[in-house]
């Protein structure tokens, strides 16, 4: 015989299932937040730093901010800059120059590879947890059109992330408007994201910065990819930025080897090389325009060498001793240009109703 107790219990559980039944149909979903978990060491900034050369500086006390301020102190315009961020060579170290937090905050800005890898992961991880999964898998564009996505299905998706007015670089906007939008898939030991985002500061309502990232890691190969496109719009009045950058870099985690196309402004890079291991080096190819030229720097070199090879004490040969044959390779790449950078807002989702202009994800 079923006791009283056991007959309520059953009542009971039939009750809370036909509720559940009722509050949800095929037509009609049900949106759940993900329960997904990310190790940092398999996301953008500890991933790539095993693959992208990490040159120390000489001193990480008080070296100059950024690479496009103001003159060097007491340098006359039209005189030869010394050592600093009016130098070409400096520009080059500069973008893969060592950044840790706290250490270097308020000393590297985001025209330096590993601090824009930095921001960038800590806008997915603050964010992807809001991600809800889609209820059918589908391709997502990047809302700018020269990051090529649509070889990922993307699971997870998240418009328009509000930010608490406690947040650093919280959006003032109406809720709803653009501030950080993301997608991503995890497929056995693949990782693929995609993040974009937009920040503003109460103290500098003209400016706004945007940024989006298409990120792939392959756990079992050990081979990843990132393209990165960002911008500073000093005057949100108009569509144009002032400040443009494009990085798409590729390689292995565990050979340590990588391909490197790099954009900032004026400034062009290409590289290739390893970053690791007794022997290795990378070949850098690099202009503003107005001369090209190459370098070849062994492993375990940083800022001081490059120094050196300015201030000609370091002596470079005329020709490029090269017996892994990288020149081939990075010859036959094509430098990128301002078409490969998002130089306005009217660049973003392009035809796409009620999200042109914005760094919203269209799903």
């Amino acid at each position: 015989m079923i006791s009283p107790k056991r007959i309520v219990a059953i009542i009971l559980s039939m009750l809370m299932l036909s509720l559940m039944a009722c509050g949800s149909s095929d037509d009609d979903p049900v949106s759940t937040t993900t329960t997904t978990t990310f190790d940092s060491e398999d996301l953008f900034y500890a991933t790539m730093r095993e693959t992208t050369p990490v040159y120390d500086p000489i001193s990480a006390e008080g070296e100059q901010e950024g690479l496009f301020g103001l003159l060097p102190e007491g340098l006359i315009e039209g005189e030869s800059p010394a050592w600093g961020n009016e130098v070409l060579l400096y520009k080059v170290y500069f973008t893969l120059r060592d950044f840790r937090s706290p250490r270097d905050e308020g000393v590297v800005d985001r025209s330096n590879l590993y601090k824009l890898l930095y921001d960038a992961e800590s806008v997915f991880t603050d964010g992807y947890e809001f991600a809800e999964a889609l209820a059918t898998p589908r391709t997502i564009a990047s809302p700018f059109a020269g990051i090529d996505t649509s070889a990922t299905v993307f699971t997870h998706a998240v418009n328009s992330i509000e930010e608490s007015e406690d947040d650093e670089g919280a959006d003032d906007e109406a809720a709803g408007d653009e501030t950080t939008s993301l997608a991503y898939k995890v497929t056995g030991d693949v990782i693929e994201v995609l993040v974009s985002w937009k920040w503003s500061e109460e103290a500098l309502p003209n400016k706004a910065e945007r940024g989006i990232a298409y990120y792939v890691y392959d756990k079992t190969t050990q081979d990843i990819t990132i393209d990165m496109v960002y911008s500073v719009d000093y005057d949100i009045s108009s569509p144009e930025s002032t400040y443009n950058l494009r990085c798409k870099a590729s390689g292995n985690i565990a050979d340590h080897s990588f391909n490197f196309n790099y954009i900032i402004n004026d400034t062009k890079i290409i590289a290739k090389g390893v970053s690791q291991g007794d022997g290795n080096y990378v070949i850098f190819k690099y202009t503003t325009g107005l001369e090209t030229k190459y370098l070849k720097v062994p492993v375990g070199e940083g800022e001081q060498f490059f120094k050196d090879v300015f201030e000609g004490i370091e002596p470079v040969p005329d020709e490029i001793d090269d017996p892994n044959g990288y020149l081939e390779w990075i010859d036959a790449q094509t430098f990128m240009d301002e078409d490969d950078l998002l130089t306005s807002t009217e660049q973003l989702n392009v035809g796409v109703e009620g999200i042109a202009g914005t760094i919203n994800l269209d799903f």
